[in-house]
């Protein structure tokens, strides 16, 4: 090898060396930009910035394809902003670099527009001058095109090889950040999906002692004393003062059922008020478990209130035990409130479908829940260091292929109207407490549900 021939080989090894040392660079630059970010415009700026930067060019855009839309809009642009916004569809424009990137997923170096044409139609729009274009295709795994991004007028050169090689190397982690962040949404989109089923569900269980307040109120004492004042004779009176008095006397069990009546509608609507918040809270992405120290027996209490109105209603008996035993610790009582209702309101409603379903003898004598809580304080938990609920009913018992679904995606329910929502959502409950919860029942003979809570938790504050 002559001298001459060695000279040139090193130049090359330097050039190659230099360019292996410029992608890294960009590989470096381009993830510390992406990393943790979280909002697709952050991303966007970030990768365009260091696209343009890298390849030395002052002017440049990312446009993104819109399925549904299926077109190309300018998503983020540096020296052109006026574009941001602006579409293109691909199929039709068959002379714009953009689009023919996208349409064949190669990248388009055109080093002289006036010798190689382009379409012009976007500097018409903004008053710009393009001179050289650089376009590359944004690609996921797969090989599908989610967009491009190009890089316009480089300073004091012409793009090269090079140089789309560096700009394919950013676009390519900026794809892989672009589909993480849609990921990442399309997962928040199902959160919020489930969380608005579960809200749905116990809007449903809040509204019943509300309704059955209203029927109660309307067929026990509403329609009894109009159809007894109805049938008052007047002449049968020896005077007003004995009427009134008669009147009165007819009046006063609805008098003495208002504040009863009262207070079951306002707990109602304050729960539904609570849980419509609830889901503002989960479109805003603000839902959280709130950690603080409560009563679980004065929570367990303000639920079975506004659960005895149903229960009376559909003859069964509500036994509490070991309120007063009941702990302080912390823990969402928002979502420990509502998972108590859930396993309350399932016990009324499979009884209820049972007598209806003629699968539970009816009994004059009516059913029975008993709620109890307990309190170990030795040990670790799950072996102690807990405080357990329980509810436990004398119903129909639960079938097998159902009692093997509680408490997981493929939750069974076989009670008109049901859905196994309610289990789910309580699991979820101990899940964001690290607790437990499970269930015994045999057909026939009733079922017993637990949701264990360790009394060791973080204080958390919203």
């Amino acid at each position: 090898m002559t001298a001459d021939s060695q000279e040139i080989e090193r130049e090359l090894l330097q050039q190659r060396l230099e360019m292996r040392e410029r992608q890294i660079d960009a590989v470096h630059r381009v993830s510390a930009a992406l990393y943790s970010k979280n909002d697709l415009d952050t991303i966007l700026r970030e990768t365009l910035h260091v696209g343009l930067e890298v390849v030395g060019a002052p002017v440049g855009s990312i446009l993104l394809y819109d399925k549904a839309r299926r077109r190309l809009i300018f998503r983020y642009v540096v020296g052109k902003t006026e574009l941001i916004g602006l579409e293109i569809d691909p199929e039709e424009d068959l002379t714009g670099r953009a689009a023919s990137a996208f349409r064949t997923g190669k990248s388009l170096l055109t080093v002289n527009i006036n010798k190689e044409g382009y379409n012009a139609r976007f500097d018409r729009a903004t008053g710009f001058h393009t001179e050289s274009i650089m376009t590359v295709p944004l690609k996921i795994m797969g090989g599908e095109t989610i967009g491009v991004m190009q890089a316009l007028n480089k300073m004091g050169s012409d793009f090269t090889e090079d140089d789309q090689e560096l700009m394919e190397i950013v676009g390519s982690l900026a794809s892989i950040s672009i589909m993480n962040f849609r990921l990442a949404e399309e997962a928040k989109l199902a959160a919020v999906a489930r969380a608005m089923g579960d809200l749905g569900h116990d809007i449903k269980n809040a509204l019943t002692p509300v309704e059955t307040t209203v029927s109660t109120t309307l067929e026990a004492f509403i329609f009894p004393l109009l159809s007894d004042i109805d049938n008052l004779d007047p002449n049968q009176f020896s005077s007003i003062e004995e009427y009134q008095a008669t009147v009165l006397n007819l009046v006063e069990p609805l008098r003495e059922w208002i504040p009863e009546m009262q207070q079951a509608m306002t707990d109602g609507c304050g729960d539904i008020r609570e849980m419509v918040s609830e889901i503002a809270d989960y479109i805003k992405g603000a839902s959280a478990t709130n950690m603080q120290r409560h009563d679980i027996g004065l929570v367990l209490q303000e639920k079975l209130r506004r659960l005895r109105v149903v229960a009376l209603n559909r003859k069964v008996t509500l036994h509490v035990e070991g309120l007063t035993q009941a702990p302080y610790f912390p823990f969402d009582s928002r979502l420990v409130g509502r998972a108590i209702s859930n396993l309350i309101n399932n016990a009324l409603n499979a009884i209820k479908d049972a007598v209806m379903k003629g699968e539970l003898e009816y009994r004059s004598e009516g059913y029975n829940i008993w709620v109890r809580l307990s309190t170990n304080h030795e040990g670790e938990f799950p072996v102690g260091n807990y405080c357990q609920l329980e509810v436990q009913d004398d119903g129909p018992g639960i079938p097998e292929v159902v009692l093997n679904s509680l408490f997981t995606s493929q939750t069974i329910s076989t009670t008109q109207g049901g859905t196994g929502i309610g289990t789910r959502f309580v699991k979820s409950v101990a899940d964001s407490h690290g607790g437990e919860v499970g269930v015994v029942s045999e057909r026939g003979k009733g079922a017993r549900f637990w949701l264990k809570l360790p009394l060791d938790q973080e204080i958390t504050f919203r």
